[in-house]
């Protein structure tokens, strides 16, 4: 029997590994950091064809291990506070800042247990009818404005849907900036998408000659403008409502608690956070679903054919809840599909705390582990016919995209918090195009690769209302 094939071996240091264990295959190199960067999927698919879904890069500095097998994401994904730590590069940790999530491993959970409330459950429930309304009011200038650039046009969307449920204050409304030290909602995207381009940054020199520097800056300017939203909240004479939006719960978790987990400076940088990383994840995930979509019009019927069952004939979609919306199968495996076929991102960076063996494995304290989706969902024992896009995988008769093996939010104590809202947004925007639209791609769209992988700005679609194609 190999005694390295049920559980993770953990070595305590100067221990020495048994005899038979063998590293990961392929050595480091210095240049794997550009390489992965300029285009992730090419890195992944290139070694994967060479080495397996196990292999050593340098990406990020030292060793760092690409895993995609389920059971080495599974210790990549459970580590936490045993044998792993968070392994991100320096520049992203200090963009997250000393409130993030990521930090203080110690508060970790008391942290994200806290923010939960806000994405799951009543809370989402709560916010639907409002991302019904922006959907709606947008989709109405869509019929007048086609072509239209894919990615802008959703991002417009997500971005006024997410201001208010998560800030509480309506962006699209330029009385909303009035005593704020950020002028304009159009100020605020280009703030934060320098923020977001300092996360990588390879120079961690805080200077406006680096991308890090320059991220900074953005995130020191982001921090004034949400400590100026939370103080207008917190000076409203009207009681604050705990359900109206994630600032307002945090608001009144700390009312009830002044001693507890939401500090002021806890709150401004949630707040820098969940805009930034719901707002692109979930632009990413409807811009790619929009597109994968485009390419099966007969899985747009089977949609709409189940769409109509379920509503039965009430064509106020304003009126579509969480309970139909789960009664959707089809629709949600089309999501899980679009997120296996086109990942954004790698779901999990750590650092070994402790060597570790697994499967006669054996990766080695200080190294890296990054988990990565490119791997996973690309593995036939995973998936049947991998290259092929076909949802009905994620349906129950099929039962694939298990535990482990589909990762687009990550997993253990760090999977992604607004995972669930992410869902419920790309599902009421479905909803709203597959009743109001039909749309036909104009080409294919190039990629931008890095950190998260989505269609170029410039790529456009045709957009005909629906019934009216013919």
């Amino acid at each position: 029997m190999n005694p390295f094939t049920s559980d993770v071996i953990v070595l305590e240091d100067g221990q020495t590994p048994p005899s038979g264990v063998v590293a990961p295959p392929r050595k480091p190199k210095w240049q794997d950091t550009f390489a992965y960067i300029a285009n992730p999927d090419r890195f992944c698919h290139a070694h994967r064809e060479q080495y397996g879904p196990i292999f050593q890069t340098g990406v990020f500095g030292g060793t760092t291990v690409f895993v995609g097998s389920s059971r080495a994401i599974q210790m990549a994904f459970n580590g936490d506070s045993n044998y792993t730590e968070i392994g991100l590069p320096s520049t992203t940790m200090a963009m997250f800042g000393e409130y993030s999530l990521f930090q203080r491993p110690d508060l970790h959970r008391q942290r994200k247990s806290a923010l939960r409330p806000a994405f799951t459950g009543p809370m989402l429930a709560h916010y639907l009818p409002y991302i019904h309304q922006v959907i709606e009011q947008h989709s109405q200038q869509w019929a007048t404005t086609t072509p239209i650039r894919l990615v802008p046009t959703v991002e417009a969307v997500c971005f006024d849907v997410l201001a208010p449920l998560l800030l509480g204050v309506n962006l699209d409304d330029e009385a909303a900036f009035a005593g704020l030290p950020v002028t304009s909602k159009a100020a605020v995207k280009r703030l934060y998408q320098t923020f977001f381009d300092g996360f990588y940054g390879l120079l961690k020199w805080n200077t406006p000659l680096t991308a890090f520097g320059r991220g900074q800056q953005a995130r020191s300017r982001l921090i004034d403008f949400m400590r100026a939203v939370v103080q207008r909240q917190r000076s409203t004479a009207e009681p604050i409502n705990a359900t109206a939006s994630f600032l307002s719960m945090m608001l009144a978790s700390q009312a009830n608690d002044p001693e507890g987990v939401f500090s002021d400076a806890l709150i401004e940088n949630q707040c820098l956070l969940q805009l930034w990383a719901s707002h692109y994840e979930v632009m990413g995930v409807v811009s790619s679903w929009i597109y994968q979509l485009g390419h099966y019009p007969e899985l747009v019927q089977r949609l709409r054919s189940e769409q109509a069952i379920v509503l039965a004939g009430d064509n106020n979609l304003n009126h579509v809840s969480v309970e139909q919306l789960k009664q959707m199968p089809l629709l949600e495996a089309t999501i899980k599909e679009t997120l296996r076929t086109l990942p954004p991102t790698s779901t999990a960076t750590r650092r070994l705390t402790k060597t570790v063996i697994l499967d006669g494995v054996l990766y080695k304290k200080g190294w890296g582990l990054i988990a990565e989706p490119r791997l996973a969902h690309a593995i036939a024992d995973h998936f049947a016919e991998p290259d092929r896009f076909d949802p009905d995988r994620f349906l129950p008769a099929r039962g694939e995209g298990r535990q482990y093996e589909f990762i687009p939010f990550g997993g253990g104590v760090h999977a992604c918090l607004g995972a669930q809202l992410a869902m419920l947004m790309t599902k009421a925007f479905a909803v709203h195009l597959l009743h109001h639209f039909d749309w036909t791609l104009l080409g294919e769209p190039t990629f931008i690769q890095f950190p998260l992988k989505r269609i170029q700005d410039n790529y456009q679609i045709q957009l005909v209302p629906h019934g009216a194609a013919a």
